[in-house]
């Protein structure tokens, strides 16, 4: 499936300043804000209005302290915020998508606006996943336990059970809260979605929730559970999650939608995904899972990466971003997996090669099982293939590392848990080049070790535990 070129009637902007009046996204979303109708009365309203006639302006990002003060979210943005500039990036929705571009490109030729864009879509998944409702005679222990053998989850999650207190974010389709695989694994989420309703173009269409005011992040498409259970599921008929007794927050950043082969896929707007993931880091995220990416192909013509910003300041904020490569099969870069300080993962086989879907490129740092993984469903179990599923067992074995540094005083970084896991990593088969395995397959004791031997350096030769 290709999605190249497709577009909101939205244009996003970074503004050098931005006027008190502009309310936040989560605001509007929540109903307790509406979007303004202008931004300063002045020229910069003019140039607006000669391409689109009217609009609807409102910022992207919401102010971390005043995340639970419902009505006032842009108040109080501190120094980071203020640093990156996430007080000065809005979203203008104007009547037709077809003047997108000619009015991003008027903004970026004015001297009070550093960069403007129409928003381009994520998708999850990223070109293909061929998934399958199971019957009981899929789920034989062999078919079940195969990808988690692989990387030694069992192995372990014995030597580390994993810690409640490391909350690790599934940016995605949402989660399907009422499953039994994650009773008393969910803390509370978020769900930024609002797309608007209908065709999408590319022969795309919304359906389901897609501009519901609420904050419930329930799942539409069974993509972001199926994630989650690799995460951290709680183990009653599928290996418990990689990630042990870590706590899931459920973050809903992409609606449902029917693509034109048929399939229920996950589509999302920059604006809603950039505002999901900072409010999962303000939310308490140590790790966030995004399985999800827009094509370079996708990006308009000089501007900035999607979720630059973004990722800056979950880096600032001391959480781990891992991301997934993509599905296309080829060498292309996907954001945010290919931007800097993200761990990016790419999918290999049963026989330790690269998948055929799973992306290419020097970003990335290593891979895991991709295919045919058995997960959590909307309800029950099913099996699906892609990076998708590739990127949760590195954040699930992400958040064992860190519940380990944790306990011995120890913060990891995420610089540091990208550089252990590429040491820990096993060598790749002998025909997978750098770039289409990265370090090689994901080894999660060995992973332990090496955070067990950096506590014990730091510590002057004990490891505390």
């Amino acid at each position: 499936m290709t999605h190249h070129g497709m577009t909101t009637g939205r244009v996003l902007a970074k503004l050098c300043e931005c006027p008190e009046h502009v309310p936040s996204h989560l605001d509007v979303i929540a109903g307790a804000a509406r979007p303004m109708g202008h931004i300063d009365n002045n020229s910069l309203d003019r140039c607006i209005h000669h391409h689109a006639g009217a609009m609807q302006v409102r910022r992207v990002y919401h102010a971390a302290e005043s995340l639970m003060h419902e009505g006032t979210r842009c108040e109080c943005f501190d120094d980071t915020e203020k640093a990156l500039g996430m007080d000065r990036v809005v979203a203008l929705d104007i009547p037709t998508s077809a003047r997108a571009t000619d009015l991003a490109h008027d903004l970026n030729e004015r001297d009070d606006v550093e960069w403007a864009m129409p928003e381009p879509m994520s998708f999850a998944p990223m070109d293909i996943t061929p998934v399958r409702v199971l019957s009981a005679r899929d789920m034989t222990p062999e078919k079940i336990l195969a990808p988690f053998q692989q990387v030694g989850a069992f192995v372990a999650l014995e030597m580390e059970p994993g810690d409640p207190a490391i909350r690790v974010a599934v940016v995605d389709t949402g989660v399907a809260l009422g499953h039994p695989e994650f009773h008393n694994r969910i803390a509370a989420g978020v769900d930024t979605v609002d797309l608007g309703n209908g065709a999408l173009g590319g022969g795309a269409e919304l359906v389901g929730d897609s501009d519901t005011p609420d904050i419930m992040a329930h799942d539409e498409t069974g993509h972001g559970s199926h994630v989650a259970g690799i995460i951290a599921a709680n183990g009653d008929c599928i290996p418990p999650g990689v990630g042990g007794r870590a706590c899931l927050i459920p973050v809903r950043a992409l609606a449902a939608a029917r693509s034109a082969d048929g399939r229920i896929v996950g589509i999302g707007g920059t604006m809603d995904i950039d505002a999901a993931v900072k409010a999962a880091v303000d939310l308490g995220a140590r790790v966030l899972n995004l399985s999800f990416g827009t094509s370079e192909e996708d990006m308009p013509f000089g501007a900035p990466p999607v979720h630059s910003d973004t990722i800056q300041y979950v880096l600032a904020k001391g959480a781990v971003p891992v991301a997934a490569m993509g599905n296309s099969g080829k060498s292309e870069r996907f954001y945010p997996a290919a931007l800097d300080g993200v761990i990016a993962v790419g999918a290999i086989n049963e026989h330790g090669r690269r998948a055929s879907f799973s992306t290419m490129g020097d970003h990335i740092a290593l891979s895991a099982p991709g295919e045919d993984v058995i997960s959590t469903g909307l309800t029950g179990y099913r099996a699906s293939t892609g990076t998708s599923h590739a990127a949760p067992f590195v954040a699930g074995a992400v958040a064992l590392m860190l519940a380990r540094g944790d306990a011995a005083g120890l913060r990891l970084n995420a610089i540091q848990c990208r550089d252990i896991l590429r040491r820990a990593a096993d060598p790749a088969h002998p025909d997978s080049r750098p770039e289409e395995t990265g370090a090689g397959r994901l080894n999660v004791p060995r992973t332990l070790s090496l955070v067990d031997q950096l506590i014990a350096a730091n510590q002057g030769g004990s490891n505390g535990r």
